[in-house]
């Protein structure tokens, strides 16, 4: 396993540490953020109250701090992750709503993995867990739509010797595995996890391409597993479906986003 490596700005480590923590833990106190961080309480409080003034952080009445509006102004800007975004929402919503289940997009950028568009379903039972995918090519079907694409020599440096975790006694984690899962995906033209990423939740994932075969991201839905085999969710069916959605998106893309 190789060594962490040693951070280049400790105070701005500890400024991302911290929004990435309330983007987990919604409200905290300065002390709290202190304790959970490991800062002394007097950096802790420094960096907040420098972040609460330029409108990062809001504080509700009884001093406990969230993100601020800043935050959602930076998420508004006009890259290529919102573009996309702004593309994909309306298949996907008209995907979940004919489908009944939750739709996502997943993008690999710096070698993560980023979810950057989500619609929820209308079923009852919903598969809404935060998505912290940023690790998870090798056992979410967005991920492992990529995986397939890229290959695991890939997948092996960007995890820079981390081992790959252990979601479920289902995840896939060797080498032999995942070229077998790889080649599998090649075969079939789509991915299927079965309990791998969360117990009892099955999900299928298929490419979403420019016009020249460009990968742009993997399209997924998930659901529980008991719909499958009570046959609310007909697999063969559904594989179809997200093909037809992932063209659909495809043809959005090729009429809206930069050729080059």
């Amino acid at each position: 396993c190789m060594p962490t490596p040693k951070p280049l700005n400790q105070s701005l480590e500890n400024a991302l540490d911290l929004l990435e923590l309330l983007s987990r833990q919604p409200t905290l106190q300065s002390g709290e953020i202190a304790r959970a961080l490991d800062l002394k309480p007097s950096t802790a409080n420094n960096m907040v109250r420098t972040l609460y003034r330029r409108g990062y952080l809001t504080q509700d009445e009884i001093g406990r701090y969230q993100l601020g509006p800043q935050c959602f102004f930076l998420n508004q800007g006009r890259g290529l992750l919102a573009s996309l975004r702004q593309l994909a929402l309306p298949e996907l919503l008209d995907l979940s709503r004919q489908s009944g289940d939750n739709a996502f997009l997943g993008r690999e950028m710096d070698g993560r993995l980023y979810m950057i568009a989500h619609t929820e379903g209308t079923n009852v039972i919903r598969v809404s867990e935060p998505q912290r995918w940023q690790n998870q090519f090798h056992c979410c079907a967005a991920g492992k739509v990529i995986l397939a694409d890229r290959g695991l020599a890939w997948l092996r440096q960007v995890m820079r010797g981390e081992p790959l975790e252990k979601r479920t006694p289902q995840t896939l984690t060797t080498d032999e595995e995942l070229q077998g899962e790889i080649d599998r995906i090649h075969r079939t033209g789509h991915v299927r996890c079965i309990n791998e990423g969360m117990d009892d939740i099955h999900a299928i994932g298929v490419p979403v391409r420019r016009s020249n075969g460009e990968l742009v991201a993997g399209l997924s839905q998930s659901f529980p597993t008991f719909f499958v085999e009570q046959g609310k969710v007909d697999i063969e069916a559904r594989t179809a479906l997200l093909h037809d959605y992932a063209d659909k998106l495809t043809r959005r893309f090729e009429a809206h986003l930069p050729k080059d």
